[in-house]
């Protein structure tokens, strides 16, 4: 005890180092789990942020991606309205008959084709174009004066009614009023065509026909296509239109000028060309003569021999033009809101400014609707 007693200071020094170590070595082994569990904690968040790192990586180029689709888009907006600006100028609203026609009665209709006969009929006598006659569709051209008989039966592709007139629905009423108007100006055009010292001729007009009761009556008038439908500017859904066929007999000044006077929306989609050649049998006579040296002059009578020559006489040619009138373009554009997954998630500043662009913007409202009213709901 005195031994105690005596190094009482040293004996608590030693308790309280051991003390002190006891505690270390506790806290030593609490710290190093909780080390041990942030290494772990450390390894997971590493290997986290390599898959982080992977995924981004993905996006990497999204800038350059996103300013890409920007003028991508901007491109296809510059031919959209391209694009639009030539088929309205094929189109060419402002003297479209479709375009410009006002409904009417089917009796009003019957009217108008009433007074078209008598009116180009006028126009044709005042520029002295031949018409043929019901029977023959095939003017004389050069050989005396035109009987006005003839000139009075030529119907322009409505030689059926002609002083009758169906049952027609208004539909169909109307396309064949339209189809007059077209007429009207097809024949317009082809009296601008005369020349003062040629004179031309009318063949024939053909025209498709505008429904049922139109094709039970349309008759000798119809336009039948077969090879020349792959010649028109028409698909189904896109463009529609009325196609004509024109016959006339003249020189080539005729033909050249009733094309160059075709504008929009006219177009010649064929033209094809008949040459007649006249050959007429000329008899001459040929003097059959050998002189007799030794005989007298007056002995010798020349023995007439018959000979015919070919005189070849280049008259008019018939010239057939493929008319198509366009009367409707549609670019289908409101496609590209049917599908959804287009503009999924798009911004309706970028959807305007590609509509405006693009010479669309009477659609803005309704690509809106489409669009995001579907995304809230």
């Amino acid at each position: 005890m005195n031994i105690v007693k005596d190094n009482l200071i040293i004996v608590i020094f030693s308790v309280l180092s051991a003390l002190s170590f006891v505690i270390l070595l506790v806290y030593n082994s609490s710290l190093t789990t909780e080390i041990k569990e942030k290494e772990v904690e450390i390894q997971r968040a590493a290997m986290l942020q390599e898959d982080y790192h992977g995924d981004l990586a993905e996006f990497k180029n999204l800038n350059n991606d996103f300013s890409q689709a920007k003028s991508e888009l901007n491109q296809l907006a510059a031919l959209e309205k391209k694009q639009t600006l030539f088929w309205k100028k094929i189109l060419n609203p402002r003297e479209n008959h479709m375009i410009k026609w006002k409904n009417k009665a089917a009796e009003s209709v019957n009217a108008d084709i009433t007074r078209l006969f008598s009116s180009l009929r006028a126009r044709c006598r005042a520029k002295e174009i031949e018409l043929p006659s019901a029977a023959n569709k095939t003017p004389a051209i050069n050989f005396g004066s035109t009987s006005n008989k003839l000139e009075n039966n030529f119907g322009f592709g409505f030689s059926s009614y002609d002083g009758f007139w169906p049952s027609f629905n208004p539909e169909e009423a109307n396309i064949i009023g339209v189809q007059a108007k077209i007429i009207k100006e097809i024949v317009e055009i082809l009296t601008q065509s005369v020349t003062e010292s040629e004179s031309l001729s009318l063949v024939e007009i053909l025209r498709e026909h505008a429904g049922e009761v139109d094709l039970k009556y349309i008759k000798n008038d119809q336009l039948n296509l077969s090879t020349e439908q792959q010649l028109l500017l028409r698909t189904k859904g896109k463009i529609e239109s009325l196609v004509f066929k024109v016959s006339i007999k003249g020189q080539s000044i005729h033909a050249r000028t009733f094309i160059n006077q075709l504008r929009p929306p006219f177009m010649l989609r064929n033209i094809s060309v008949k040459r007649d050649i006249l050959i007429e049998e000329t008899p001459q006579e040929d003097l059959n003569f050998i002189p007799n040296p030794f005989g007298n002059s007056g002995d010798q009578t020349p023995i007439p021999k018959s000979k015919s020559s070919p005189i070849v006489k280049d008259v008019n040619s018939e010239f057939i033009f493929l008319i198509e009138y366009v009367t409707k373009v549609s670019n289908n554009f409101d496609i590209l809101f049917e599908n959804k997954t287009i503009w999924e998630n798009a911004e309706e500043d970028y959807l305007v400014e590609f509509l405006t662009d693009s010479g669309n913007s009477d659609i803005i409202e309704d690509a809106k609707s489409k669009i995001f009213s579907s995304e809230q709901n």
